[in-house]
């Protein structure tokens, strides 16, 4: 208040300070002197508004200035604000002269108050509307490029049309016809223009001639009715009027054909054929940012550093969803030379110095793993120590930038070429973590086990071994029993020929599937004793009839071992044991990993496995005997075991398509080809002498009965090595003998 009194006192008995102040602000003093007075007013009575509400202060005064601003910008014609302006001296440094430069600053103002006031979401949106801005400025200068090209290609057209008019002196009517004339939309054959021949416009060539020539014949050319008018040739086709020689016609080259449904069809007498990868999706160019590689790199290294773990990332390999970098453990001073600072520094004898430090032990690596998973924010790390081969500590880090892996994508690779002509069973399973192909031969490993929790791209796999077997396989080469409990995954391949029977899809009948394929591994092993061979190899080198391979698929085994119980786990043993020789293999996969599923026995001879995400590290030992499956990433991203690896290695698994699986199958639908050998994999037919139970099953049957009561007839069945129809028979005769 006193300062408010002593300064109206000041301008009211001093009349120099009176005219400055009107010349330096004018009519600006008005909403200054409003602000001002609130200000002192709201500090005296209640200061805290002005720091809680400081906004509100901020935007008032923008408002202010802009006020002065626009009073700025009015020119009394007299008086003593006719020099300046009506917003006085100083507000013309807000606004003043020119209009333009003066709404520049207002806007200026205006723009960059809401910044102050709050600067985040503002700012946000300011650089949401700069970028939108800048899109549009590139497609302004885009279509102003495209609309001067297009220009310019016009009057280079009207101006060799008029030169073409003016050179066969045409008359004037002719040549504005031709320059207002729209284009024609037949094609023209010129030399720039090679197309069918049959669809081109017949142009006359007109020989030179004389001046007595010229004018016979100027009356034809100029004188064309308007049904006869010339037609200007297309969009970007020249006409070559004087040249005498006929352009040489090509014909368009051939497109690469894509095998769909349908395209082919095989006669009895030819051979079978197998798809072209034409049906599949083709790969995706994709290729990881080296510098978010390099910053996660860097990051690695200082937060080792930060624990005192010294590492130097050496090797960096960017596969399609995992990054691997490769840690060389650093030097450290040994325990009692820390004064030092760091290793070689501070030492007279450098050879000393090398004498008196060590390497940072990998154990120390792996304790700070958690760590590193809080500098990366991913709680997906997995270290390999060591990485196989190499003097290296893998750290596997999720990619900033995922890619899938579709299986036309490992199909083109050399490796699975050479697989392919080996004659195996080539399975194209997907990339590492450097982004090379993984290919197994199914007829090496000899048997595989895929286990994984439900979305982690268990069923996806399937179809990709499946698709691999049949772009590669004709049903000579190879025959195919599925097993499907779940009725939705291996159904869709109802149908093609490489199946031996239609898919089993209840689990009572799996039973008699695998007694089956047992009497047919004992038939393949007579045939390969008579001949002498050794492998289904050396027997078709030898035979003239060749033997084909033939692949169970089973997608859930925990199904089966529920219901099936221990004579399934026999069964599958006893093929496991023995199918290799003889050309028969086993792909086993299951959702539930436990060791009531994937027993010991059936994991002992079972030596490749492929672990998907799993819920626990329990679930990862009972599958690869180590931890490690419980932190993939799910989504095809796997562990793979196999006889040629000693630990388990990364695999991104390929991605097939439900379209690209139909159009397999259909094509293999579509096809005739030769008739197959029969595989019967059913029950055998009973003989008519066992018809009728002899006593010595009935005697065995009833002192079954007599010590179990709860008798079954699967029971008896497994104890009497007898059929199903034989064992209900003997189950009515204990009833009616009264044992049951």
């Amino acid at each position: 208040m006193a300062i408010g009194l002593s300064v109206g006192l000041y301008f009211g008995f001093s009349t120099g300070a009176r005219v400055w102040a009107v010349e330096a602000f004018g009519y600006g003093w008005i909403p200054l002197g409003l602000w001002i007075a609130v200000t002192l007013v709201t500090l005296r009575y209640n200061r805290h508004l002005v720091t809680s509400h400081w906004r509100y202060w901020i935007v008032a005064a923008a408002f202010v200035a802009i006020s002065i601003g626009i009073l700025s910008t009015i020119f009394p014609e007299d008086g003593v604000l006719g020099d300046a302006s009506l917003g006085g001296t100083w507000g013309g440094y807000i606004g003043g002269t020119p209009i333009i430069l003066a709404v520049a600053k207002m806007v200026v103002i205006a723009l960059a108050t809401p910044l102050v006031v709050k600067p985040k979401p503002v700012g946000t949106a300011y650089l949401r509307f700069i970028r939108a801005g800048l899109l549009g400025l590139r497609v302004a200068v885009l279509y102003l490029y495209i609309g001067i090209q297009e220009s310019a290609r016009f009057i280079d057209r009207r101006v060799r049309i008029l030169r073409y008019g003016i050179d066969r002196k045409a008359s004037r009517k002719d040549i504005l016809k031709m320059l207002i004339m729209r284009s024609s939309h037949t094609p023209v054959r010129t030399l720039a223009y090679q197309g069918e021949a049959n669809s081109l416009t017949e142009l006359s060539i007109r020989p030179e001639s004389g001046p007595d020539e010229h004018e016979a014949t100027s009356g034809v050319h100029s004188g064309f009715d308007d049904e006869d008018e010339w037609q200007m040739p297309a969009s970007g086709l020249i006409p070559t009027w004087d040249n005498k020689e006929t352009p040489q016609h090509k014909h368009p080259k051939a497109s690469n054909r894509v095998i769909s449904s349908g395209s082919v069809k095989v006669n009895g007498k030819g051979g079978w054929q197998t798809p072209t990868v034409g049906s599949l999706t083709p790969p995706d160019t994709h290729q990881a940012p080296e510098a978010a590689l390099h910053e996660m790199a860097r990051l690695v290294e200082s937060t080792l550093g930060d624990h005192g773990v010294r590492v130097e990332v050496t090797d960096v390999k960017a596969g399609p969803r995992i990054v691997r970098f490769g840690l060389v453990p650093g030097w450290v001073p040994k325990r009692g030379d820390s004064r030092r600072g760091s290793v070689g520094l501070g030492t007279v004898d450098n050879e000393v110095s090398e004498l008196e430090r060590s390497r940072v032990k990998v154990q120390s690596i792996l304790t700070r793993e958690k760590d590193m998973a809080l500098a990366l924010k991913t709680p997906y790390l997995r270290i390999e120590a060591p990485v196989p081969g190499e003097a290296l500590v893998g750290l596997e880090v999720p990619s900033p930038s995922p890619s899938k892996v579709h299986l036309r994508e490992v199909i083109e690779t050399p490796s699975f070429s050479r697989l392919v002509s080996k004659g195996g069973l080539p399975i194209a399973l997907g990339q590492d973590t450097g982004g090379a192909p993984v290919v197994l031969d199914l007829a090496s490993l000899p048997h595989m086990l895929i286990a994984g929790a439900t979305g982690s791209g268990k069923s996806v796999c399937i179809n990709s071994i499946v698709a691999s077997f049949l772009l590669t396989k004709t049903p000579e080469e190879l025959r195919i029993l599925m097993v499907d409990p779940k009725r939705v995954e291996l159904t869709p391949f109802n149908g093609i020929p490489h199946l031996v029977g239609p898919v089993i899809v209840d689990a009572e009948e799996v039973n008699t599937a695998l007694r089956g394929l047992i009497r047919e591994m004992l038939s393949r092993y007579k045939l390969m004793e008579e001949i002498g061979a050794r492998n289904i190899e050396g027997y078709n080198n030898r035979a003239k009839e060749k033997m084909p391979f033939l692949v169970l698929i089973v997608d859930e085994l925990a199904d089966l071992m529920m219901v099936g119980g221990f004579e399934v786990e026999q069964n599958l043993v006893r093929l496991a044991q023995l199918g290799r020789a003889t050309g028969i293999h086993l792909v086993l996969a299951t959702q539930r990993p436990s060791v009531n599923v994937v027993t010991g026995l059936l994991k002992a001879n079972v030596p490749a496995r492929a672990a998907f995400a799993v819920a626990s590290q329990v679930d990862s030992r009972v599958i690869l005997d180590a931890v490690g499956a419980e932190k993939l990433l799910g989504k095809g991203d796997m562990l793979l075991l196999h006889n040629e690896s000693p630990k388990p290695s990364r695999v991104q698994g390929t991605l097939v398509y439900d379209q690209e699986i139909d159009h397999i199958v259909e094509f293999w639908l579509n096809q005739d080809g030769p008739p197959l050998p029969v595989i019967d994999v059913s029950d055998p037919e009973p003989e008519e002498d066992e018809d009728t139970v002899d006593a010595h099953i009935m005697e065995n049957a009833r002192e079954l009965a007599s010590r179990n009561p709860q008798l079954t007839t699967s029971y008896l069945e497994r104890r009497l090595k007898i059929g199903r129809g034989k064992a209900e028979e003997v189950m009515e005769l204990l009833g009616e003998e009264g044992f049951l």
